[in-house]
């Protein structure tokens, strides 16, 4: 009976500490996600946008 007391308690804290892993990982994706998303809105575009309809036609004729 002690093994089997011992087993389901080895088993739940393997799940306990899985489980602590996963939400770990995922706290740290978010992190890295909100970060990444803060850069991302910092960046100046280098070159004025594109005025409206240019570059989306190719004249071929010669």
């Amino acid at each position: 009976m002690t093994s089997l007391a011992a087993q389901a308690v080895q088993t739940l804290a393997a799940s306990f500490s899985q489980q602590m892993g996963v939400a770990v990982a995922r706290q740290q994706i978010a992190a890295e996600r909100a970060v990444a998303e803060l850069v991302a809105g910092a960046i100046q575009p280098a070159a004025p946008p594109v005025p409206p309809g240019q570059g989306r036609i190719i004249d071929t004729r010669v």
